[in-house]
């Protein structure tokens, strides 16, 4: 198998997100309070997938959206466009009134790729990513 599957990595910190992989090889992104995830902060954050070889071999992505953020929509374009480059799937668990509005906006609005789904809790969203591993 290859090195995400069986490395955990130390946290990356961006200026929007909080990145590492854990033990079971899922892509855990938690976005900071009151981000702005413009082209550029999306793009940063891309980068750093990349080098941590979710490029080489995608992942399933989980991201904790319990902190409110704001997407612009090129932030919004870029993520739609590269998505494919790198996941399997996507999930997102969050609460938060307006995340949910803002993914709810996001799924209405841009088609996907890479299935990309909304949860309350983690543990559901993990036992859905986990249908998608090959």
């Amino acid at each position: 198998m290859n090195r995400i599957a069986h490395t955990e990595t130390a946290t990356i910190l961006t200026k929007s997100a909080r990145i590492h992989i854990d033990r079971k090889g899922i892509l855990c992104v938690q976005i900071i309070a009151n981000a702005e995830l413009n082209e550029e902060e999306v793009a940063q954050t891309f980068a750093v997938y990349h080098d941590l070889g979710c490029s080489e071999q995608k992942v399933l992505q989980l991201m904790d959206g319990s902190n409110d953020f704001t997407i612009t929509k090129e932030g919004r374009d870029y993520a739609s466009k590269h998505g494919k480059d790198y996941f399997l799937a996507s999930a997102i668990v969050t609460n938060n009134r307006a995340v949910r509005l803002l993914v709810n906006f996001f799924n209405r609005f841009h088609k996907h790729e890479v299935p990309f789904r909304m949860f309350k809790n983690e543990k559901e969203a993990r036992i859905w990513l986990e249908n998608f591993r090959s």
